[in-house]
């Protein structure tokens, strides 16, 4: 039995992209990262539908609820929007700042690396070139850069 975790695969041909009537989905040219532009989206839902990972975005149907009167957390990050689509951006709220990303701060058992694919002697390189890893749904050609390391 397996498991993946399943967040955006930040792929380097996204079919989200593609799709986006509005240019609020983008792929960061410097970083590489699938961006998500909330204050352009419409809420269409296309990209949803043109992305061949399960479950990777969300569409938000209301205004999100805080227990408190104000949000909690990272302060930095966008705020939820009603009838807009949200999904990972690896945080680059943090990333942008040379920080990790909350996911891999946070996980407990260590299993989350980060780093830049095209250094050769990242951290995250090294992995790869040394473990056995796969990827998510390689025969849709959108080339994801979230690898699993097997």
């Amino acid at each position: 039995m397996s498991y993946y975790t399943m967040s955006c695969q930040h792929c380097e041909n996204p079919a989200c992209v593609k799709v986006c009537p509005v240019g609020a989905t983008y792929k960061d040219p410097e970083t590489g990262v699938v961006r998500q532009d909330y204050d352009k989206c419409i809420g269409c839902r296309m990209c949803m539908a043109a992305c061949p990972y399960t479950g990777v975005r969300s569409f938000n149907w209301e205004d999100p609820k805080y227990v408190l009167a104000f949000a909690t957390g990272d302060a930095e990050v966008p705020a939820h929007q009603k009838h807009t689509v949200e999904k990972c951006t690896f945080c680059y709220q943090r990333i942008s700042k040379g920080e990790t990303p909350g996911c891999m701060v946070l996980c407990p058992g260590r299993a989350r690396y980060f780093g830049d694919l095209d250094d050769p002697n990242s951290e995250v390189s090294q992995l790869i070139a040394t473990r056995e890893w796969k990827r998510l749904l390689p025969e849709k050609g959108t080339n994801p850069s979230v690898y699993y390391l097997v």
